[in-house]
């Protein structure tokens, strides 16, 4: 219920002073002169420089989006993760606010992004019960099968263990 099926660049009305796509919400901005010494897109311009070995802006996003592809990572969101953010403490900046209204919403919009990126791709997320909490996140059933009970070998199996977002454990999401 909370899922785009497509994805295009924000109009000039909102894209947020062409920020929407800059790193850290986007690949933008991590080339050569982008930023200055000190801070962290300069930082991490020089660590794939040194690790891709080119500094050119579409050079860098292939190269990421080409080594996501080949990572096992695993998502949990909570499933009462629902406060809208201009009211929540999640990021309220523009940027941010072009994913989604609250967390719930962009953590699920996310999964959508990298099956339309990634053809045939089957992003692995489950929910669990409850709000922001990462208590609540190591504790749930998902968590602990991944990080201790599921030794599968990356590229063998795929696909989503979630899908279905439960509900809240309280009006309030915690």
């Amino acid at each position: 219920h909370w899922s785009c099926r497509n994805f295009s660049i924000p109009s000039p009305w909102h894209d947020c002073f062409s920020r929407w796509n800059k790193y850290w919400m986007g690949l933008d901005g991590l080339q050569d002169g982008a930023s200055w010494e000190g801070q962290l897109r300069h930082d991490i311009n020089q660590y794939l420089r040194k690790s891709i070995g080119t500094s050119s802006t579409s050079l860098l996003s292939k190269e990421i989006r080409d080594r996501w592809a080949t990572k096992d990572i695993r998502f949990l969101f909570g499933s009462g993760d629902i406060v809208h953010c201009n009211v929540g403490a999640c990021n309220r900046r523009c940027e941010a606010m072009l994913t989604g209204k609250n967390r719930l919403q962009r953590g699920l919009n996310f999964m959508s992004y990298l099956k339309h990126l990634f053809p045939g791709s089957k992003p692995v997320w489950s929910t669990y019960n409850g709000g922001h909490s990462a208590g609540l996140a190591y504790a749930s059933r998902h968590f602990t099968e991944w990080a201790f009970e599921d030794f599968e070998v990356v590229g063998e199996t795929g696909g989503e263990t979630g899908g279905e977002v439960e509900e809240p454990a309280s009006p309030d999401g915690e």
